[in-house]
């Protein structure tokens, strides 16, 4: 049994660093957006693709009821 929540733990610690580096690339990608006249379709497409990323990500940390002691919560948000 404690093999088994070593296992989650470090999974879950992945899956919480995975959730706020996409946070942060959304973020910067946002400012950048509001700078930008005319994006393009890639950029579009890029963007699309980085949001059902963290969606992904977000909702398999909520479903797995991943904990988090950090500074920022990023599951809760």
């Amino acid at each position: 049994m404690a093999k088994r929540n070593k296992i989650k733990e470090e999974g879950d610690k992945r899956l919480i660093t995975l959730v706020e580096k996409l946070q942060n690339e959304i973020a910067l990608q946002k400012d950048l957006d509001q700078t930008t006249l005319d994006m393009s379709d890639d950029n579009v497409v890029a963007s699309k693709i980085l949001r059902a990323k963290y969606t992904f990500l977000y909702n398999e940390a909520r479903h797995r009821h991943t904990k988090f002691s950090g500074i920022t919560n990023a599951i809760t948000q």
